[in-house]
């Protein structure tokens, strides 16, 4: 039986408590002092997928605004690791549930505090952070980054799209010292810009930022990040930013260095999302709740691990040349049959990367 005013769900293989008006699509309204969002289940069988792959015996791995408990406990609960994991919510209500979540899973490994993040992430250092906050992640970056350890992971979540998509540029340069840009690639664009402030974050404290895992799905932005110490990796990285620039009659896009018109997007991250050699290993498994979406993204994280910044949709290149737009799989094959490379992209169904050159792009679609 459940408690009033709670509901029993499962997620993969983890049972919870969370509250029975919970959110069950978009971003969510937060009510009261519990929350907890069902749609994100898919990027909680991400982060299982993740934890799977690199988690080791014996790291210190925290949830650091864990709510009712349910990433940080399937974490615990679904990676197979013997590791110390620390969930923490300021709320106190929150923390008694997350106290009973895990009771109910058996998960006598898992420590629940009830601290401000920042105070908690000042005292501690983590191999693994997670900061999944009601909007902005800005707040927490600067003292995750000093946290983590060296060769630790940050992962990153960041519901206030709006700003990174360019709805509401000024907001974006306040927040994240970037300039947003409305644009048919926006999503990818944010996504950059988000990675491209955790960048600059660590080069204050002479430590890099390796993207390992960074994507956009439904109503956020997520990043997998590894800290690594050293000036010159952090120099490194920071050569990695630049801007985006968008030509909305020619619909030409590029990485440029230097921020020249007022649409340009950045300073954002250049650099791959991705690690082809994490997303080799990950796999997917029937315990998880949405197995088959998970399936289908890590095909086309694969597809454009390596592929070109600033992504396309046919509709834009149907509009531009008015015929009417084949089977992107079709496409892609005509693009490589070109000697051009091509892929699709999660960032868009309609969507595609590619090297080629918008003048041979746009001829090659008419054919």
């Amino acid at each position: 039986m459940s408690e009033p005013g709670l509901a029993r769900v499962i997620e993969g293989t983890t049972e919870l408590l969370v509250p029975d008006d919970f959110c069950k699509k978009g971003p969510g309204t937060k009510r009261g002092d519990l929350f907890y969002n069902r749609q994100m289940e898919f990027g909680r069988d991400i982060s299982v997928m993740f934890g799977r792959e690199m988690f080791q015996e014996g790291q210190k791995i925290l949830d650091g605004l864990a709510a009712t408990g349910a990433r940080g406990l399937r974490l615990a609960n679904e990676c197979g690791v013997k590791a110390d994991f620390i969930l923490n919510d300021r709320n106190l209500m929150a923390a008694v549930l997350i106290k009973e979540n895990a009771s109910i899973n058996s998960l006598e490994h898992v420590a629940v505090t009830s601290r401000d993040l920042n105070s908690l992430l000042a005292d501690e250092a983590f191999d693994y952070i997670d900061v999944d906050p009601f909007g902005t992640p800005v707040g927490f970056i600067d003292a995750a980054v000093q946290s983590c350890k060296s060769r630790g992971v940050i992962a990153i979540t960041a519901t206030d799209t709006a700003p990174l998509y360019g709805t509401y540029p000024k907001t974006c340069l306040r927040r994240y010292g970037s300039h947003s840009s409305r644009s048919p690639f926006a999503h990818e664009t944010g996504l950059r810009i988000l990675v491209g402030y955790l960048v600059r974050e660590a080069a204050k404290h002479d430590r890099a930022c390796e993207p390992l895992l960074c994507y956009h799905a439904d109503h956020y932005f997520k990043i997998y990040a590894r800290i690594v110490n050293g000036a010159n990796r952090a120099d490194a990285a920071i050569r990695l930013l630049g801007y985006a620039r968008y030509d909305k009659e020619s619909l030409a896009r590029e990485i440029t260095d230097s921020r020249c018109g007022k649409t340009d997007a950045g300073p954002l991250w250049t650099g791959q999302l991705f690690s082809k050699e994490l997303l080799r290993k990950m796999s997917v498994t029937g315990d998880l709740g949405t197995s088959s979406r998970c399936e289908k993204m890590l095909t086309v994280w694969r597809e454009e691990a390596t592929s070109t910044p600033l992504f396309y949709k046919l509709d834009e290149l149907a509009r531009k040349t008015k015929h009417s737009p084949p089977k992107l799989v079709v496409f892609i094959e005509r693009l490589e049959d070109a000697g051009f490379v091509a892929s699709r992209t999660h960032f868009d169904p309609k969507g595609f990367k590619t090297d080629a050159p918008i003048d041979d792009l746009i001829e090659i679609f008419k054919r």
